[in-house]
């Protein structure tokens, strides 16, 4: 019984101890991302195309293998990582939803895709048609 007893005094010590060398200021917690969506085969099929954009850009959607790219005209390319059939985000928080079958992309927070001219503008919301 004393062994059991010394056994949960030094196991509860242990865990404890690790709570403790954390710190109480100490509020990170890691959160694992969660697996991708996954696209059926075909289904980027119907948006991968160049639309035209209100301020006078053009933007591709392509498919590389099982990787989803989002470029604007003269500019680098962006991964695009699907949420769901037809909604994509990228690492730096834009979203881009495919409507009617890929008729028409909404693309939200515009201005954090790559461009070589910063805009001054935050949340900007861009619709475009084929």
């Amino acid at each position: 019984m004393k062994k059991l007893m010394m056994l949960s005094a030094v196991a509860a010590l242990m865990l404890g101890g690790s709570a403790f060398a954390a710190g109480v200021d100490d509020a990170t917690v890691k959160i694992q991302a969660p697996q991708g969506f996954k696209l059926y085969k075909g289904t980027f099929d119907n948006y991968a195309n160049r639309y035209a954009l209100s301020n006078d850009m053009t933007i591709k959607f392509t498919q590389s293998g099982g990787h989803y790219w989002a470029r604007l005209k003269l500019e680098d390319r962006v991964e695009l990582f699907p949420t769901s059939v037809n909604t994509f985000v990228t690492a730096a928080g834009t979203r881009v939803e495919f409507r009617d079958h890929g008729e028409e992309v909404v693309i939200e927070n515009f201005e954090r895709l790559p461009m070589s001219v910063a805009m001054t503008e935050t949340n900007v919301r861009m619709v475009a048609k084929r």
